[in-house]
């Protein structure tokens, strides 16, 4: 899966830059009449005012209506492709991949940018026109100003790519060459400059030419430095872009890492609270109840006496149960790492703990059916694990069966799957509750009115054992009509 291209935070600055473009180009309106008013009447200096102003008029049109467009550029910021990876760009943003400068594979730019360089663009090719055709009516080659096409060079190598640059200088070029040349050849009319100013200068081939050489030399020098400058600071961009998105990365990998660690110290903290409740009530029985027996001055009889001590003895067997409990989910949970797996009989084991339960069944007046297949083959697995699973399931069918019920047992090899089957006509399990069944110390409302005792860690202990030999479990209920619990665990040959 392809990584998402990083989009460059640069659309605003360079909007930002066409702004101060258009405001420069006002300043530029502003002080081109008071130009040729001093040069009028102190240089003096004839100027031809119709072409001049009209050209101005022109211009402070087309800046107004730049003024206006502006605001539209801003639109949408899905990502345009510019690097190799990105073969889909549609066909209308591939002009703006020509002027837009590169940038690394893995970045990219939003279509605003993209926008932004063609309205940038198409501003600079307006304004070497513009410039052209006012340096035509203000002497030609004679002006001083033509040295402004170098300007325009520059802002184009602030906001567009190297390539485009250079077709800008070539561009500013080739205008004033058609400006000189055709003045020289006659093509077009000469306004000169008079004054200070050599009338006859536009006449002078090698004069037309030096000039020509100095402004190319001039405006593709300028090309060179202002992209190579503005390249350098792109590429210091792009990596603190690029540490940007990293430091963002690490932040977020050290945020989901703290919350982790946060929900486990939760879960520990409320794991050690109901350890510790759970074993509380069961000591505080045992406690009191051998204090009693034990107190001669409590004048209980023989039967009383033998009552609490059968009532310490029961609730010592449950400390011993939950206690060897914890053991196998700890057990279970660290295996991977704390226990080696070996050569197992799933059989064999599935037949010992239907023998040891078995009794527990006909006390509770259920019946325990065991289908076990004879071609169940071994495996490599966590006997003890094993055990813990097929007697868990086993107990807690027993345990929330009700008298006169069927509890059953299915084992067979499918498909290179060890499959468990765990099903019982009990009380069932309300929808609601499923999804917490495997939470450790859980136990439903309708489980503790059908049975007082009970850890709730039974099912917990079985999804650890599942997950230890990398099986899968599901379980479906229907509440008054039992529950069927299925494991599969992948059979591993022992070699």
């Amino acid at each position: 899966m392809r990584q998402k291209p990083i989009v460059l935070p640069a659309t605003e600055e360079l909007i930002a830059r066409i702004g101060w473009f258009i405001r420069l180009r006002w300043v530029a309106i502003a002080c081109i009449p008071v130009f040729v008013e001093v040069g009028r009447r102190v240089l003096p200096i004839q100027f031809y005012l119709g072409p001049v102003y009209g050209i101005l008029a022109v211009l402070a049109l087309y800046n107004l209506v730049a003024s206006l467009l502006l605001p539209l550029v801003r639109g949408s910021r899905a990502p345009l492709g510019v690097g190799p990876d990105e073969r889909e760009a549609p066909s209308a943003s591939r002009v703006a991949r020509f002027l837009l400068p590169r940038i690394s594979s893995g970045l990219a730019y939003d279509r605003q940018a993209g926008r932004a360089a063609v309205f940038a663009n198409a501003q600079i090719t307006i304004d070497l026109a513009i410039l052209a055709a006012l340096l035509h009516f203000t002497g030609g080659v004679e002006n001083p100003l033509r040295m402004f096409f170098v300007f325009h060079v520059i802002i184009a190598s602030i906001l567009l790519s190297r390539t485009a640059t250079y077709m800008h200088a070539t561009l500013g070029l080739a205008l004033f060459a058609a400006v000189a040349l055709g003045e020289f050849a006659g093509l077009l009319p000469h306004y000169s400059l008079e004054g200070h100013w050599r009338a006859e200068g536009y006449l002078d081939g090698r004069l037309v030419m030096a000039q020509l050489f100095l402004l190319g030399v001039t405006l593709y020098a300028a090309a060179y430095m202002g992209t190579t400058i503005a390249e350098h600071l792109r590429k210091r961009e792009v990596e603190v872009v690029v540490l940007s998105r990293q430091l963002e990365d690490k932040a977020a990998i050290l945020e989901k890492a703290y919350q982790e660690i946060s929900e486990a110290e939760r879960a520990k903290s409320q794991y050690m609270r109901k350890v510790a409740h759970e074993l509380r009530g069961p000591l505080g029985t045992i406690k009191t109840a051998l204090s009693v027996a034990l107190d001669p001055r409590s004048g209980a009889t023989p039967e009383r006496t033998a009552d609490l001590i059968r009532r310490a003895e029961h609730r010592a067997g449950e400390l011993a149960t939950l206690t060897q409990e914890l053991l196998s989910l700890a057990r279970a949970r660290g295996a991977r790492t704390s226990v080696e797996l070996a050569p197992v009989e799933p059989a064999g084991i599935a037949r010992k703990v239907v023998d040891d339960l078995r009794p527990s069944a006909d006390e509770a007046g259920l019946m325990l059916v065991a289908n076990i297949a004879e071609d169940v083959p071994a495996t490599i697995g966590d006997a003890d694990g094993l055990a813990d699973l097929v007697t868990n399931l086993l107990t807690n069918a027993i345990r929330y069966t009700p008298r006169g019920g069927r509890v059953s047992l299915d084992l067979r090899a499918r498909d290179g799957t060890l499959a468990i089957e765990v099903a019982d006509t009990g009380i069932g399990i309300a929808e609601e509750d499923l999804p917490r069944v495997f939470d450790e110390f859980f136990r439903s409302r309708a489980a503790r009115e059908h049975a007082s005792d009970g850890s709730g860690l039974g099912m917990a202990i079985v999804k650890a054992v599942v997950d230890q030999h990398r099986g899968t479990i599901a379980l479906e209920s229907v509440v008054g009509r039992g529950t069927a619990v299925r494991v599969s665990l992948p059979i591993v040959t022992p070699l």
